[in-house]
């Protein structure tokens, strides 16, 4: 999703985001994974922000 953007584009991007970093690609397929799993049997209609905090910013 970067690898066009300028570096400062970048920067100021991370610079919003709590942890100071994008998330990896293990990290949000960790959760795609157990969305398939059955341990989220139970769990439908919801939205889960895989953004490092952002929202709580």
């Amino acid at each position: 999703m970067t690898a066009k953007m300028p570096e400062k584009a970048i920067d100021r991007m991370l610079s919003t985001i709590p942890m100071r970093r994008g998330g990896t690609v293990d990290e949000v397929a960790s959760v795609i994974c157990f969305l398939a799993s059955d341990d989220a049997s139970f769990i439908n209609g919801q939205t889960i922000a895989i953004n490092g905090g952002s929202y709580n910013a």
